[in-house]
């Protein structure tokens, strides 16, 4: 009678051989795959170039008629900010980039796909790296695409009564680029109160109210605390980023940009903290 060796199995944790390339092409593959993100990106340029067309195609023909050339181009060089006039459809393109940074994560959790996500990628810092990459790659290009285009919308108006300016006039181009940067990180904002809220509904509401809602609050303050609380507030962070000049209660363009980043990174950092501690 002989007796059958059991060769004994030894068993461990499942392995990802995906390194970061593997991961942003994942995230990447995601994001341009799924609905959302077209239905966003849309809605964000439909908004912003049709908001822009409206605002500075009503400017230009009440200077025309009211006021003609010669006292436009008085008012230009006296208190009118072509550029931000033109760049006035941030304010509802910035929603549309922000809700899709919401969506980037909160699909993940909507359709229980996390779990399969961490499963294949399971250090969970590299995930979040790779998504951000693809979700602030995604759109620069389109924020930007947004900023010049709305920029030469409304100096094609504004050519014809004396209001127009160029890209290498002072502090132009800062406008322009930094209205895109300003979308973008609106969409890292999104991003991350995603990630910490992990619901949809819930992460679109807060990110409208924090960038809608509290400014409105922050004017019911006694002064001078209205204007300090409202000049760190996203919206005159990117109301300071679309004008060519300083405005009054207004943090400096870049320190503005910067602290509008820090807010990201914040978000980003607690959501990051709370999915180290959750199961998925």
């Amino acid at each position: 009678m002989t007796t059958a060796q059991v060769t004994p199995v030894t068993t461990s944790a499942p392995r990802s051989s995906a390194g970061f390339g593997g991961a942003l092409r994942s995230e990447w593959t995601k994001i341009r795959s799924v609905r959302s993100t077209y239905w966003s990106l849309t809605a964000a340029l439909i908004v912003s170039l049709g908001f822009a067309a409206l605002s500075s195609g009503i400017t230009a023909h009440h200077y025309h008629k009211y006021a003609g050339a010669e006292r436009a181009r008085q008012v230009a060089a006296d208190n009118f900010d072509a550029v931000s006039q033109s760049l006035s459809g941030m304010a509802l393109g910035q929603f549309a980039l922000a809700v899709l940074g919401v969506l980037v994560i909160s699909s993940e959790y909507r359709n229980r796909m996390i779990r399969t996500t961490l499963t294949a990628l399971p250090r969970r810092g590299r995930m979040l790296a790779a998504k951000f990459l693809a979700l602030t790659g995604l759109a620069l290009v389109i924020a930007e695409i947004i900023a010049f285009a709305s920029f030469f919308i409304g100096m094609a108006f504004y050519k014809g009564v004396g209001l127009s300016v160029g890209l290498g006039d002072p502090g132009v181009l800062r406008a322009v680029v930094g209205t895109g940067i300003f979308m973008v990180l609106a969409g890292v904002l999104g991003l991350g109160l995603g990630l910490l809220i992990r619901h949809a509904a819930g992460a679109i509401t807060a990110t409208f109210g924090v960038l809608l809602v509290l400014p409105a609050l922050s004017n019911a303050l006694p002064s001078p605390w209205d204007n300090r609380v409202s000049e760190v507030l996203p919206l005159s962070i990117g109301e300071q980023s679309a004008n060519t000049t300083q405005l009054d209660h207004h943090l400096a363009p870049v320190t503005g940009l910067l602290l509008m980043a820090i807010y990201g990174a914040v978000m980003l950092a607690a959501g990051y903290w709370l999915l180290r501690k959750r199961d998925a």
